[in-house]
């Protein structure tokens, strides 16, 4: 069943003003063709939307069932040809960010893109390194912002990002006991790096909480259970973050690349690229 907008529009009319007639003066035909339209409608739906009692159209409960779904269909239609009538067209850039990254690196890029967004449409794919790396590869993403063991061949220009060690104010970490992580799944070099530093200084240590996701880990360590690495610069507000203590060990550089499209990059695409160069820059320099 097709039904034409024409038909819903006059329908919502009829409905609204409780006549033919004062539904025909809205929308500027005659109260013949508002019928016809009307009972058209009718036909397509299969039974009656209107009553009549007292000079005036009553909707039926069919009726006013299909209103309520009229108007967020015409609302939907209205602002599809709004859009595409007023809007210049936009170039979309797909970009793939860790979580963690996302809420500081790209947040800051993003913050200085206010004047560009005019003629340019993101898409932000937050997903762990690997899958990231890979989507590049499929091309399902532009741009890709990582931490790798080794470096990729599509990437662009890379960083040494200093880790910290990164716990919520109920963690002791002057505690000689078993030290609790919050990691990212096996593969993760953050993982690697903790592991690393604390097997380098016998330390004990085992992995309390797992998560694929910065905001699981992050629950973890404001709740105390645990302490985790974050590259300097990216830890959030209302946390602690320490080079090392007495207990946790100074932790080894990790490298942060910037992954491309190279040649087939569209202009908005190297744009965000060069505003993610200076960031790191900044940041890590």
């Amino acid at each position: 069943m097709d039904i034409e907008v024409r038909l819903l529009r006059s329908f919502v009319a009829i409905y609204e003003r409780g006549s033919l007639s004062r539904a025909a003066d809205k929308l500027a035909c005659t109260q013949a063709a508002m019928s016809m339209r009307l009972k058209m409608l009718e036909t397509e739906i299969g039974g009656l939307l209107f009553v009549r009692q007292h000079h005036r159209l009553e909707p039926t409960s069919k009726g006013s069932e299909l209103y309520a779904k009229a108007l967020g269909v015409l609302a939907a239609y209205d602002e599809m040809i709004s859009t595409t009538r007023s809007e210049r067209p936009r170039q979309k850039v797909r970009v793939g960010v860790p979580d963690d990254y996302a809420l500081s690196i790209f947040s800051r890029v993003m913050a200085g893109m206010r004047d560009d967004m005019a003629d340019m449409e993101i898409e932000l794919v937050c997903d762990l390194s690997a899958n990231l790396v890979a989507a590049l590869q499929r091309q399902d993403v532009d741009l890709a912002l990582v931490t790798l063991a080794s470096r990729p061949s599509s990437a662009r220009i890379s960083t040494e990002a200093r880790l910290n060690w990164v716990y919520g104010h109920s963690f002791d970490p002057s505690d000689e006991g078993t030290i609790n992580l919050a990691a990212y799944p096996e593969g993760c070099v953050f993982r690697r790096a903790m592991i690393a530093a604390l097997e380098a200084t016998h330390r004990s240590w085992r992995v309390a909480v797992q998560s694929r996701s910065h905001a699981g880990i992050m629950t973890a360590v404001r709740a105390g259970l645990a302490v985790t690495s974050m590259a300097a610069g990216t830890t959030p507000d209302g946390l602690i973050e320490m080079a090392q203590t007495d207990v946790l060990p100074a932790l080894d550089t990790v490298p942060i690349y910037l992954m491309s499209q190279g040649e087939r990059a569209t202009p908005a695409a190297r744009r965000i690229e060069d505003k993610i160069i200076n960031e790191l820059e900044s940041v890590f320099a």
